[in-house]
């Protein structure tokens, strides 16, 4: 891989990620029930615009200014790489970092009486969220321009207010 491609290839993932609208309301909706149809759509631009006060999902590992206030975030960032002898990329890894005030983590989907007629089901936010990045970008991913092979997943303590589930993959893609 080139070192052009680096910001391509995060873009893609962002972009991918923003369009997922059940993905985009557990990020946007600092609610207990972020899955209720009366809850307004987020839009694309957004959820990745860095200066729309709605921005979740961010392609840089984190920000240096605390915050205070309730939320859910996305980071996603090259982490570390390899270059082989001709200075191209020969591995690379891709950190994605699921962010949630500890306050957000429990939800329930009690908007679904079809799957949960006794009232919906209690919900674990980050997991969610990260289940859902599994499966708009991993490699079983359909639809995705752009497949990452998740290799795991860490939990990672960021201070008192939120926690963090951080997918690690490696890059996947071929360019010639």
């Amino acid at each position: 891989m080139k070192l052009e491609s680096m910001s391509k290839n995060i873009i893609n993932i962002m972009f991918t990620l923003a369009r997922n609208e059940m993905l985009g309301k557990l990020l946007t909706h600092d609610v207990s029930h972020p899955y209720d149809k009366s809850l307004p759509k987020p839009t694309v631009e957004g959820l990745i615009k860095p200066d729309a006060s709605t921005a979740k999902i961010f392609p840089y590992p984190f920000d240096a200014e605390a915050t205070d206030l309730d939320g859910s975030f996305i980071r996603v960032y090259y982490n570390d790489g390899e270059f082989n002898d001709n200075e191209v990329i020969a591995e690379s890894n891709i950190h994605i970092d699921i962010i949630v005030s500890k306050t957000l983590w429990l939800i329930n989907d009690n908007n679904d009486p079809i799957n949960n007629p006794n009232g919906g089901q209690s919900l674990i936010r980050p997991y969610d969220i990260a289940g859902r990045v599994v499966d708009l970008v991993g490699r079983r991913s359909i639809g995705s321009n752009i497949k990452v092979r998740f290799e795991g997943y860490q939990h990672l303590y960021v201070n008192t207010k939120y926690d963090c589930i951080r997918l690690y993959a490696e890059y996947m893609s071929v360019e010639t």
